[in-house]
């Protein structure tokens, strides 16, 4: 079956998962945005090009941080009423030949998206459902590659709530990808994925295992419905369980990356130290994601017929 991402030769025409995205096409994408970072002058083969931003209102911070990427190409940006089921795919279809920036409630959204894309029309997914988030999964890689260089000596550990991330399972594949020997995952049984064994991770049962000698440590943050639920019985309990200290990372090798993949919550994800020491690493995380969203816009409006 063809990868729905890639054309009949195997060229990248959407970017809507890291699921089953070539490894070439991934370290295409690090390599341009790592160009991009170093100050390379933005390739403009397509100048003028529409990049539809079909986002809703709570994402206006990501609409307009694509807007900018899209400004920096030289690309047109045309905001879009962000529509569901068959309202999408019928404005999907009559869309001019462009880029079109989508987020949605519904997994798969994406991809049905470039399922009735009309011909010239690129996808790049910013997030469906619990599905997807390739963008940001590939700024936290490359962070990893701008301090530890090479990915296939390192342990990698993902602490939170993975079951429901989308960011979580991206970064799982990128990282499996690009031959990361060993993906951990530290959290409570709740907040675990049903198949995290068939996507190369290993659960770990106590946060200090997860912890021990990792060269890398994501923190995913928890959606307040999951605290006080079915989920978990109270922040309370799971800050004292799953709740990153000094004390505890010292079990992670002296010089371990900590990323924070979201707003985590001082007293629930992270302790008050920790949680002091995050803002420069948010900061480095956000210019790293910008640089992607331009590599991605360039490399698909590039390749745009």
């Amino acid at each position: 079956m063809l990868n729905p991402q890639l054309d009949r030769r195997g060229e990248l025409i959407h970017l809507l998962t890291t699921e089953g995205l070539p490894r070439r096409h991934v370290e295409r994408l690090l390599d341009a945005a790592r160009g991009l970072e170093a100050g390379a002058a933005p390739a403009v083969p397509a100048s003028g090009l529409p990049v539809f931003l079909c986002l809703p209102d709570e994402a206006a911070a990501d609409r307009d941080a694509y807007a900018a990427a899209a400004a920096r190409l030289s690309l047109r940006s045309v905001a879009l009423e962000a529509r569901a089921g068959d309202a999408l795919a019928g404005t999907v279809a009559g869309l001019e030949p462009g880029l079109l920036v989508l987020r949605h409630v519904a997994s798969g959204a994406a991809h049905c998206a470039a399922a009735h894309a009309a011909p010239g029309l690129r996808i790049v997914n910013a997030g469906d459902g619990g599905h997807a988030d390739p963008v940001p999964a590939l700024a936290l890689v490359q962070a990893m590659l701008a301090s530890k260089q090479d990915l296939t000596n390192l342990a990698v550990t993902l602490v939170g709530d993975v079951r429901h991330s989308r960011l979580a399972r991206s970064a799982i594949h990128a990282l499996t990808t690009l031959g990361v020997p060993e993906v951990r995952a530290a959290a409570p049984r709740s907040l675990l994925p049903e198949d995290l064994a068939q996507l190369g991770v290993r659960a770990c049962a106590s946060l200090r295992e997860g912890l021990q000698d990792a060269d890398v440590i994501i923190v995913l943050p928890l959606g307040v419905e999951r605290i006080s639920g079915a989920l978990l019985p109270s922040a309370r309990e799971y800050a004292q369980s799953w709740g990153l200290a000094p004390a505890v990372l010292a079990a992670a090798r002296p010089d371990a990356l900590l990323l924070p993949a979201g707003e985590l919550a001082p007293g629930v994800e992270v302790d008050g130290d920790v949680a002091a020491s995050l803002a420069p690493l948010q900061a480095r995380l956000a210019e790293l994601e910008q640089r992607v969203r331009e590599a991605v816009l360039g490399v698909l409006a590039g390749d745009a017929p």
